[in-house]
């Protein structure tokens, strides 16, 4: 079993209500042997007197400490004041006093342990600490201050925030889908009509349809939803699709052999249609998975190669 680390931040000098050598017996006959006494792998440090040269190393072992606990008793204001660090920095705190009254209402909601002198008082101690060390080995990242609570409560909003832009530029992407399957639909039908000369005005139209791929080059150049490494390619090839039949349709009107121009549309363009309503129906899935928050983003590599021998000139991560 992996050693974990509990630190302690608790008065050394006289308070209040207790003495120094009260504060020591408390660590050493309660707080340290409930820690070690768990048997769930933890070792356990007090945090040592603030002087100017150790306050960076405290502040280290608050952010490195797998559990801190915080003795409120009489409210140290140094014991406050690494508590407020500890919350900042992560989770797994565990705060204790000697009597509730020492406790600021801010703090009482997050399960403070109230321990007694005496064998009982040690013997129920122990028993809390062990149950509230392996709730947060099962669960480390469970907020357990006012911190975390505004953090989570933060994250949630910025999560949802970004889950609705999502959702926006996935319904905008499929839109470009249907419009670009709707334009092959007129390019075919236009280049049908050229060939049997039946189309009067063929230059004018022409020169006005384009496919669109604004919303592709997004969804590529910003990954902001993770799809599988196949697709993303798929993705990139069609791009690339794009280009090609926007450079046909551009050549179309000035083309000396526009027969030969529309012969070629006319052939590709259905395949072209297919994939395009393929992935209109693969896209529309993964937008209502993740509307419901079903949809598992994949891992995306850091680069995508189009092609096994740019492997060489990458290093993997």
């Amino acid at each position: 079993m992996k050693e974990k680390k509990c630190f302690v931040i608790m008065p050394f000098s006289k308070t209040e209500s207790c003495s120094q050598q009260t504060w020591t017996k408390t660590y050493e006959e309660m707080i340290k042997p409930a820690i070690t006494g768990s048997k769930l792998g933890f070792t356990c440090e007090r945090a040592k007197p603030r002087t100017g040269s150790l306050i960076r190393d405290i502040l280290t072992k608050l952010n490195v400490a797998d559990v801190v606990i915080a003795d409120l008793t009489d409210r140290n204001p140094n014991v406050f004041y690494e508590l407020g660090v500890r919350h900042t920095l992560r989770n797994r705190t565990i705060l204790i006093a000697q009597d509730f009254e020492h406790v600021p209402s801010d703090l009482q909601p997050y399960g403070v342990i109230v321990y007694g002198r005496g064998q009982t008082g040690r013997d129920d101690f122990k028993n809390k600490i062990r149950g509230i060390l392996r709730e947060m080995i099962e669960a480390p990242d469970k907020p357990d201050s006012p911190v975390a609570d505004f953090l989570t409560e933060t994250n949630r909003a910025l999560l949802s925030q970004e889950k609705s832009a999502n959702l926006r530029k996935l319904t905008a992407f499929l839109s470009e889908l249907s419009y670009n399957a709707d334009t092959a639909d007129n390019i075919l039908v236009l280049a049908k009509q050229s060939l049997e000369r039946k189309q009067k005005n063929r230059l004018g139209v022409v020169a006005q349809i384009r496919f669109d791929d604004t919303c592709l080059k997004l969804l590529i150049s910003t990954q902001y939803i993770g799809v599988p490494n196949g697709m993303q390619r798929s993705l990139m090839n069609l791009s690339r699709s794009i280009n090609i039949y926007n450079c046909w349709l551009g050549n179309w009107s000035t083309a000396t052999n526009l027969q030969s121009t529309e012969n070629t549309l006319s052939e590709y363009l259905p395949k072209f249609k297919k994939h395009l309503l393929g992935l209109l129906k693969q896209f529309s899935k993964i937008r209502v998975d993740y509307l419901k928050d079903n949809y598992q983003e994949q891992y995306a590599p850091a680069v995508i190669l189009m092609s096994k021998e740019h492997e060489a000139y990458v290093e993997s991560t």
